[in-house]
């Protein structure tokens, strides 16, 4: 049997009993190009972006790093799924606390 626990609480999540959600993030440095010369209008540089991401999916290229692109799974239990629908980046949330008056 395979055994799998949540990335974020560690606890250990038991497929029979409750569901396991998996996370998959895609993170892609964004790339602006500015046309200079007539000769860069005519590049795509969208197709070159795809065509060298697609090169990194499989493994074929060392000239994607860390810094441009990456792919990440996550498993989550149902409580830390919650927690990360509510606020997938982390940021802090403010809570306005008013007085009855």
């Amino acid at each position: 049997m395979i055994h799998f626990s949540c990335d974020r609480c560690k606890r250990s999540i038991d497929p029979s009993e409750q569901l396991r959600y998996v996370v998959r993030v895609e993170i892609r440095a964004a790339l602006d190009f500015e046309d200079t010369t007539e000769d860069e209008s005519s590049r795509d540089h969208l197709l070159e972006i795809e065509e060298i991401l697609d090169s990194a999916e499989d493994g074929s290229s060392d000239f994607v790093s860390d810094d441009v692109y990456q792919q990440k799974r996550f498993d989550l239990c149902p409580s830390c799924y919650r927690k990360f629908v509510r606020n997938p980046v982390g940021k802090d949330s403010v809570e306005l606390n008013f007085s009855e008056n």
